[in-house]
């Protein structure tokens, strides 16, 4: 027992040999135990914002790169939109053009050109026989003009029946006018 109290006795000896005023302050035990949360907070706390600190720049990156991305999106779709539409336009230019092509050959002369056929009614026609007007409809067409006798006419039906051109050829009307005869003649192929 006496060495027990003798340990105690050691425990209470100040081994500090400095007078009492040159001594360092002793502060309480609850400001060592604040000083030490405080600096294990600041061990715990600096790392975590600076973590939050990067993952708000990264976070600000991706929003940027979301918004570039999402601009981008909706260019690509107003593209695809528009090539649609040119699309819808092209197959409705080529409907269009199939349908003129069938048009045209079903019209008088599709095996050539038109106009030679047109150019056939003008250089067919006799010296007194003058063409005012051609019309057509979807297998004939019609010249009307005038001349100076039905034998006129007649001669000329019978130059463009020549022509091998045509495969028949009618005489639609002859009627006697001011100065000589109104004719129409109708060529089909």
């Amino acid at each position: 027992m006496q060495r027990s109290a003798a340990v105690q006795r050691n425990r209470l000896i100040d081994l500090n040999i400095l007078p009492a005023e040159l001594r360092p302050h002793r502060y309480p035990h609850w400001y060592v135990l604040g000083l030490a949360a405080v600096l294990a907070g600041c061990v715990l706390l600096i790392p975590m914002v600076t973590l939050q600190h990067s993952a708000a720049q990264e976070t600000a990156s991706l929003r940027d790169q979301l918004e570039l991305i999402t601009g981008q999106l909706q260019g690509v779709e107003m593209d695809i939109g528009r090539e649609r539409g040119l699309r819808d336009q092209m197959a409705q230019a080529e409907q269009a053009i199939a349908e003129l092509r069938q048009e045209r050959a079903s019209l008088p002369g599709a095996g050539g050109p038109l106009s030679q056929h047109l150019s056939l009614l003008y250089s067919a026609a006799p010296p007194d026989v003058r063409i005012d007007a051609t019309s057509r409809s979807e297998k004939t067409v019609t010249a009307s003009g005038e001349a100076s006798s039905i034998e006129s006419v007649i001669a000329y039906a019978e130059a463009l029946m020549d022509s091998g051109t045509f495969s028949d050829v009618t005489i639609t009307q002859a009627n006697a006018g001011g100065a000589g005869l109104e004719f129409a003649v109708q060529v089909a192929q």
